[in-house]
């Protein structure tokens, strides 16, 4: 089997590390030797795993790894990704076995994307790099979602809607058809977005407003 880490021992990475438990009793495909923590002891353990080290551990690895990045926040999962200069890295998709990813010939997955239990996409979708999709979020056709967005627990992405790089969807959130999100944008917990927006806003409420 292929070896894994996972970048961040938190909540998330305990989660994705279940994930993997659950695509390995599918179809054997990896073995996950550990965490990579800043915030953590070397040594320490986590769910029975041990944390590697940090970036520069990363950064001095010899041999061929795969990692999955689990860090929720946008801003700090770029940061991490852009400091992992190791070209021994690799980040892959990773899909639950739960989750209808589908029309495999035209919807289109960037390196490091996540898509966990219970997602549902449909046709035409592109997902860019270090996207994280999460439990139980529906994805319309001809979406876009730009690379480092995090999508919390039961969103709706509806058809045609662009949503920009480095976004936040909160918990249970909603964006109506036809619609963009601009980079480094914040759309609440239980917000419906019902109109476009440009960069940089935070969207809250019913029907959505910009509070920045």
């Amino acid at each position: 089997m292929k070896k894994l880490a996972i970048y961040g021992a938190g909540g998330l990475g305990r989660e994705i590390a279940s994930m993997i438990k659950d695509i390995n009793q599918n179809a054997p495909e990896w073995e996950v030797v550990g965490f990579f923590d800043d915030g953590k002891k070397k040594n320490e353990v986590v769910d029975d795993l041990p944390v590697l080290g940090g970036l520069n551990q990363v950064n001095s690895i010899k041999t061929e790894l795969s990692i999955a990045v689990a860090i929720s926040d946008p801003q700090a999962k770029r940061k991490v990704t852009e400091k992992i200069t190791n070209a021994k890295i690799k980040f892959p998709v990773l899909i639950h076995p739960a989750c209808v990813s589908g029309d495999k010939k035209f919807n289109r997955f960037g390196r490091g994307t996540i898509l966990t239990a219970g997602v549902i996409l449909t046709t035409e979708i592109l997902v860019g790099d270090f996207v994280l999709i999460n439990l139980a979020t529906t994805v319309g056709h001809d979406a876009r979602i730009g690379k480092f967005s995090s999508i919390m627990p039961g969103c709706s992405i509806s058809g045609n809607v662009s949503l920009g790089k480095a976004c936040v969807m909160g918990t249970g959130a909603r964006v109506l058809q036809n619609i963009s999100i601009g980079d480094d944008s914040v759309i609440g917990a239980g917000a419906v977005v019902t109109k476009s927006f440009g960069n940089k806003v935070k969207l809250l409420g019913v029907p959505a407003v910009n509070v920045e």
